[in-house]
């Protein structure tokens, strides 16, 4: 055996080299002689850690067949191995334990591994061989086991920016780098992309787990820097991550919650998944661990996004309509377009339960084209008003403006009856196809406003910079209105604001006469809340009409 290619030594359960192959020494670029008797922890080693016996000793004796890592080691000579190391244990002819270990070189790894074992890009695992890595594991029932997923916030940005072979590179330092932080014994692998994926083994409880992920984390988010034919450049990319950690000796219980993971390595990646969605969720650059709670929400929000699949194909969403008032004299100048989602089972809907996971599941825009068609079909029904409806960013896509023209001319419309409403952040993140698309309603004459200013970032320079009508103040700043000094300074600034760019101002949340008297004090054009009117369908401030609508052909 011990003139086999593959490099192979054995060592004491202390890390001491008792027997070493001319492979073994040739990878390492030493020789025999003067590998023999050193330790593995000054053999394997570099600036950024050294192999870890004891913890590769413990998960050994608890009785995992084989430990994997992937480990940099740097040579002698300066040169670096990007290598797998494989440990396991053995009986000598005098019954002592000792460990065998086998020492790859990832570089040549066609030659060693089969082809699928490896990622071709970083030679990091492949997906399939950290699953059945994570397998073998599992049976031994003893100890912890964390997965830690990970993967770059905004890479998109940097492959659009600075093209693939950048992007390669990115991808190729990332993976150098968890190659480097992790510690011996543990497992790095590529998902797919930009993920990545590392097992970690012979945990002590769940405080070191999360110090590892601190660890690479905080190593992830200093600059790389790449070599590129215009020279080199730094690239920052912060890096989310989500943790899940489970005790193998924890009986199976087949009834357990939802908050209980599964002891198999596809339910260990899934839940490792969802805190890395978490992390995500709270801004990125974080790391989040796995609980009970997040597996609830992912649920919840996998059944919201499947029964509004099926609310959207039934026809199950409803336009309720809130009456906008002009403060002046309380004379009702048009309504906003609000929508509901009629469920089978749990009844009306708000908003606030369904619109994010729309938003994450591209559904919204399909939302947003129910709700702008019933709308401009209620102006035909009552040719004296003026509705407003909300779109998200995602569907000023370069198509908006153009679904509004055709939906304006085919049934006949003034533009100036609609106006749409748009969250800050619409604009903020716009790119040239937002600003394009709020240029041609503008050019159609329909209105433009900011909903909920003030609680994004409210920067001023796209006020002048694109066509916005108007700003509706969020109801935040309302409701402890009139008594709150902040709230009433806030208040009276966004509406001197909208004065001065000359934009119409509509204030939200007004539920009592002393805020709306306050409010129109201060110069506020307009408002709505319940104190003039809840969100209601059509019949509610209409009599029924029951004629059809009349359409006329045109082509956009």
């Amino acid at each position: 055996m011990m003139s086999a290619a593959v490099g192979l030594a054995v060592t004491d359960l202390h890390g001491r080299l008792v027997r070493v192959n001319d492979a073994f020494a040739a990878l390492l670029h030493s020789s025999v002689d003067d590998l023999l008797d050193r330790s593995t922890t000054e053999v394997l080693s570099s600036v950024e850690g050294a192999h870890d016996v004891d913890g590769t000793v413990e998960q050994l004796l608890q009785g995992i067949p084989t430990v994997s890592g992937d480990v940099i080691v740097h040579r002698r000579d300066g040169s670096l191995l990007h290598g797998q190391m494989l440990s396991s244990l053995a009986t000598t002819g005098a019954g002592a334990s000792v460990v065998l270990l086998q020492l790859l070189d990832a570089g040549s790894r066609g030659r060693r591994r089969p082809v699928g074992d490896h990622d071709a890009l970083t030679h990091l695992r492949s997906r399939s061989a950290v699953v059945a890595d994570l397998t073998t594991r599992l049976p031994a029932r003893s100890g912890l086991v964390g997965v830690l997923t990970c993967d770059l916030d905004r890479f998109r940005v940097v492959n659009e920016s600075l093209g693939h072979r950048v992007g390669d590179e990115v991808l190729v330092g990332v993976a150098r780098r968890l190659l480097a932080g992790v510690r011996g014994g543990d497992v790095v692998g590529r998902l797919g992309d930009d993920e990545f994926v590392v097992v970690l083994g012979g945990l002590t409880d769940v405080a070191e787990a999360v110090d590892v992920a601190h660890r690479l984390t905080r190593s992830l988010a200093a600059p790389l820097e790449i070599e590129g034919t215009d020279g080199s450049r730094e690239i920052r990319c912060a890096v989310s991550t989500g943790l899940v950690v489970v005790d193998l000796a924890a009986p199976p219980c087949p009834k357990a919650g939802p908050g209980v993971p599964a002891l198999d390595a596809a339910a260990l990646l899934r839940d490792a998944n969802t805190a890395l969605d978490a992390a995500k969720a709270a801004g990125g650059g974080c790391c989040r661990v796995f609980t009970g709670a997040m597996r609830e929400e992912a649920i919840r929000r996998l059944t919201v996004e499947n029964d509004l699949r099926r609310a959207l194909e039934r026809g199950e969403l409803r336009v309720h309509y809130q009456p906008v008032v002009r403060l002046a004299d309380r004379r009702r100048t048009g309504f906003e377009a609000l929508v509901r989602w009629q469920h089978p089972d749990r009844g009306l809907l708000l908003p606030a339960e369904f619109l994010d996971v729309a938003e994450d599941c591209g559904l919204v825009t399909a939302i947003d084209a129910v709700v702008l068609e019933e709308a401009l079909d209620f102006l035909v029904r009552h040719p004296g008003d003026r509705v407003a409806v909300n779109t998200s960013a995602r569907r000023l896509d370069g198509t908006f403006a153009t679904a509004v023209a055709r939906g304006l001319l085919r049934r006949g419309l003034a533009p100036e009856r609609l106006a749409v409403e748009l969250l800050e952040t619409s604009l903020v993140s716009g790119d040239a196809t937002t600003e394009g698309e709020l240029a041609d309603l503008a050019r159609l004459g329909v209105a433009v406003l900011l909903d909920d200013f003030g609680t994004g970032y409210s920067a001023l320079s796209y006020l002048r910079r694109l066509p916005v009508s108007g700003l509706k103040l969020d109801r935040s700043f309302v409701s402890d209105l009139p008594d709150d000094v902040t709230s009433d300074r806030i208040a009276a600034a966004v509406v001197g604001l909208a004065d001065s760019f000359g934009l119409s101002s509509v204030c939200e949340g007004v539920e009592t006469a002393a805020q709306a008297a306050h409010l129109a004090a201060q110069g506020w054009e307009s408002a709505q809340g319940f104190h003039f009117g809840v969100p209601a369908p059509e019949e509610s401030w209409f009599p029924r009409v029951d004629a059809p609508v009349a359409t006329v052909q045109v082509s956009v």
